[in-house]
């Protein structure tokens, strides 16, 4: 599937809405938020960012937000190079992008772009697979 073949991304980590810090504001622009969801793997902490792995126990989730991007042709480069997955990276990445199913949290289910962290993750496994709930945040409701 190609960048223009689907507009949809999901977030779990510094890019979701409640941990956005302002300087990541402009990356985001124009993204529409379409709900919360989850997908199937493990969340790790690596103290200033998470990273998402393929896998784990059959019940294992990550929990995000799901985005509509206006211009995915556009909008996902700068996201590659934020997360280190661009061209002008040189390999290994740490990230790669990859097409996920998500589970809404409303019901039903979508595809869409995901940063699954690549290397042996030695960070800090988050049972809970909620970055916001990583100090005791909860996840927003709306």
């Amino acid at each position: 599937m190609t960048t223009t073949d689907c507009n949809l991304v999901f977030v779990y980590g510094t890019l979701r809405r409640d941990a956005r810090a302002q300087v990541l504001s402009p990356l985001c622009r124009g993204w529409v938020f379409k709900g919360y969801g989850a997908v199937r793997g493990e969340l790790y902490d690596f103290g200033a960012y998470p990273g998402a792995v393929q896998g784990g126990s059959p019940d294992a989730r990550v929990w995000g937000e799901v985005y509509q991007l206006p211009d995915p042709a556009t909008m996902l480069p700068p996201v590659d190079e934020y997360e280190g997955c661009s061209e002008s990276d040189p390999p290994p990445h740490e990230f790669e992008r990859g097409l996920v199913d998500v589970h809404l949290e409303e019901g039903g289910g979508v595809w869409a772009w995901i940063y699954w962290y690549r290397p042996e993750p030695l960070g800090r496994l988050l049972e809970s697979g909620d970055y916001l709930q990583r100090t005791g945040d909860r996840r927003p409701t709306d």
